[in-house]
């Protein structure tokens, strides 16, 4: 199926109404992505083993005090590490990111999304795009095969029908489904 519209049938043009993403809408994305990571998982998991391994120490053989003190402080120290340095509370996400989400409208074609912010106009075509899903009323444009989204609330389309032609138009494009909403 070509992106391009058939001979004789009505282009598709979809405006969207003046829009921003919110700290609500974005942090769960982010938090996903993160957690969605397995690397991002490393450092905690070894924080608790070596907490639980310096209690059972202290638990078998007590009388081995370096031992159980050493693995508790290694462990509590990765975990403090962790949760310090990577940015994983809500309001350090959004402090990071927020400078990417200025107000905006988009643009939206057979060809691609336009966006239009008062920094700059933007265009992306659909094949940069390798999933969509709707999740919590947000779309979610996966961005190639690396972990960034674009983000689409549904409150940005104008009517239900503009919302329905764009979830058509981004699911032939894509060549994808959405996950159920909520998934």
């Amino acid at each position: 199926m070509s992106d391009t519209p058939v001979a004789g049938s009505p282009s598709i043009q979809i405006q969207t109404i003046e829009h921003q993403l919110n700290q609500d809408e974005v942090v769960p994305v982010v938090y996903r992505q993160f957690l969605h990571s397995w690397q991002n998982l490393c450092l905690p998991v070894a924080g608790i083993c070596l907490i639980i391994a310096g209690a059972a120490v202290a638990m078998v053989d007590s009388t081995s005090q370096v031992a159980w003190v050493v693995t508790l402080t290694l462990g509590i120290v990765i975990l403090l590490i962790f949760f310090m340095i990577v940015p994983v509370t809500p309001r350090r996400i959004w402090k990071r990111v927020k400078k990417g989400f200025e107000v905006r409208t988009l643009q939206i074609s057979e060809q691609g999304i336009s966006r239009h912010t008062a920094l700059n106009d933007t265009t992306m075509r659909w094949p940069m795009f390798s999933e969509v899903k709707l999740r919590n009323d947000l779309y979610l444009l996966k961005v190639g095969k690396g972990p960034g989204y674009f983000m689409i609330p549904k409150r940005a389309f104008i009517s239900p029908a503009d919302e329905a032609a764009f979830r058509e138009l981004a699911e032939r494009s894509v060549r994808t489904h959405p996950e159920p909403e909520g998934s």
